[in-house]
């Protein structure tokens, strides 16, 4: 120690240093909050926009169930007017039938079918020899 060199220490430097090192810090720390707070603002205004478009959401989904009951309403109407058509149908008769009607009734029809008066018919059985 006694050979030792003492370091001169420049008071003015390092206090210059010193200063301009807590400076520098203050200056970045200045630029994150800034940073910080831009970005708080633009999260703040993007939970606005989400939770608008969640209830708009809220609001299509409920216009949606609504129109969806609408229809099930619907469909069970039909339904059951369907099931009426189908018995009213059951009760009605069937087009072979109609063509077995129609086809007697034509046998039956008077207009166009002839016939034979009592006294024709006597006087064709004396023409043709059979005895009454």
């Amino acid at each position: 120690m006694v050979f030792e060199k003492k370091q001169t220490v420049d008071i003015g430097a390092l206090s210059n240093e010193l200063i301009r090192r807590i400076n520098d810090n203050t200056r970045r720390i200045r630029i994150l909050e800034q940073r910080m707070d831009s970005l708080e603002s633009r999260i703040g205004t993007l939970e606005e926009t989400v939770i608008e478009k969640i209830e708009e959401l809220k609001v299509g989904f409920d216009k949606i169930s609504h129109g969806l009951e609408e229809i099930s309403k619907r469909l069970v109407k039909m339904e059951g007017e369907v099931l009426k058509v189908n018995k009213e149908l059951a009760k009605t008769a069937k087009k072979s039938e109609v063509s077995r009607l129609e086809s007697l009734i034509e046998i039956y029809n008077p207009v166009k079918t002839t016939f034979v008066t009592k006294d024709e018919l006597k006087r064709i059985l004396k023409k043709s020899g059979v005895k009454l």
